[in-house]
């Protein structure tokens, strides 16, 4: 149309000539044309997308059903195979239960059809095989007898070989301690011989028990002598000579004995014996005071002059004519002392009983470890102030701190469940 407006128009001359549009008029009428042509091709283009939705649900739509028919063909295949595999199982079954059957059948003839003579060889083999087993087991008896008879003679032999290793033992113990008794008594002699011996007190015979009353403690004579004093590590080392009459407590002092001197009313505090018992364990809990007052108690009740050994006395005692550490040698030996590491049932954990162990060539028992023995005075390296020594080492400490040099300054008021002492006796 705006083609056809822009278009000049040829009138019959004789017609009248209309007058051309306004421009204003045409410019609206061409935007209208225009819009309506783009609504037109906006419906179309829904009309199209239209179609194509519903065609696309028409394809998935009969997608959707050939999936669905083949799933069902697949199911039904699935049911058929299933059913004709259930078929061939059962068939099988019943073809095994006639087997069974029939073999079943079979054997319950063959069962009836058997013979005496064979159920009779069944019986003779179950007979032989029950003689068998008996036969088996009483051989099975004998070999147990025949063990138990080798474990015993075994333990047999090794008791007696024991028993002979100890009375072995005991021998020698026996004859070292012989021998030092010889070695001392030779070393007491020359002593003796080179004194004056008219100002010489000697004891009524060396290694000699006695006791001077019920409740007093076993005493032993000591022959006169010399040892040194110290480690031989220690460089110049003092010499110690016994050349008086010295008599010293074959034990440490028992809480039995020192119980005697508080029932007498002479020794005012009643040791502690901190569970372990009394009787003839080494009375435990006492100082340096304690003993004194004990010694004191037994001069008067004896008329004899007791008192607790000088430290030189003491180490002399200890070393009963040797020059090694212990008594027995330089090396600790399991079973020879109480201590914390000795190889003894109280290690650690207690004193023993007085007299548990093997004497030292003296006769005296426990100069190592058991307890810590005070001493009367102090002889040599001395602390100043009111300071004891103990010495010997204890149950509870080390080998190496109960070697025959072993001492320890405490103060004089000092107790525990260490320490005790042994008295001597020199008149």
């Amino acid at each position: 149309q705006i083609a056809f407006a822009a278009t000049p128009t040829v009138s019959a001359p004789t017609e009248r000539r209309a007058a051309p549009p306004a421009p204003a008029a045409t410019e609206k009428r061409a935007a209208q044309a225009e819009a309506a042509a783009k609504r037109e091709r906006i419906r179309a283009a829904e009309a199209e997308r239209k179609r194509a939705k519903a065609a696309a649900r028409a394809a998935e739509q009969e997608r959707a059903t050939a999936a669905r028919e083949a799933r069902e063909a697949r199911e039904a295949v699935a049911r058929a195979a299933a059913s004709k595999e259930a078929a061939g199982r059962e068939a099988a079954r019943r073809a095994a239960a006639a087997r069974i059957a029939a073999t079943r059948a079979a054997a319950a003839r063959a069962t009836a059809a058997r013979p005496a003579a064979e159920r009779e060889a069944v019986a003779r083999e179950l007979a032989q095989r029950e003689a068998e087993r008996e036969l088996a087991e009483r051989e099975a008896a004998r070999e147990a007898a025949a063990r138990e008879a080798a474990i015993k003679e075994a333990a047999a032999r090794e008791a007696a070989q024991k028993d002979a290793a100890a009375r072995e033992a005991a021998a020698r113990d026996a004859a070292r301690q012989a021998a030092a008794r010889e070695a001392i008594a030779a070393i007491a002699s020359k002593l003796i011989v080179s004194r004056d011996t008219r100002s010489l007190r000697v004891p009524p015979r060396f290694g000699a028990v006695f006791r001077d009353c019920a409740d007093c403690p076993e005493m032993v004579w000591l022959p006169p002598g010399e040892t040194q004093l110290g480690e031989a590590a220690g460089g110049r080392r003092n010499v110690a000579t016994v050349d008086y009459t010295l008599a010293v407590g074959r034990f440490e002092v028992t809480f039995a004995e020192w119980d005697a001197c508080v029932a007498a009313g002479e020794c005012r505090r009643r040791a502690r014996d901190s569970g372990w018992g009394r009787g003839r364990q080494p009375v435990i809990d006492i100082s340096w005071s304690d003993a004194r007052q004990y010694t004191a108690w037994l001069s008067r009740k004896t008329g004899r002059t007791y008192r607790m050994l000088t430290e030189t006395e003491w180490e002399y005692a200890a070393r009963a004519g040797t020059d090694a550490r212990y008594w027995w040698g330089n090396e600790a030996r399991a079973g020879l002392a109480n201590c914390n590491d000795c190889g003894t049932r109280w290690d650690g954990r207690r004193p023993a009983p007085v007299g548990s162990f093997a004497a030292n060539p003296f006769g005296l028992y426990d100069m190592n470890g058991n307890v810590w023995e005070w001493v009367d005075d102090c002889s040599y390296d001395c602390a100043p102030g009111d300071v004891r020594v103990v010495r010997g080492g204890a149950w509870q400490g080390p080998a190496n701190a109960m070697h025959s040099a072993a001492r320890s300054a405490v103060p004089s008021g000092y107790h525990d469940n260490r320490v005790g002492f042994r008295v001597a006796r020199v008149d």
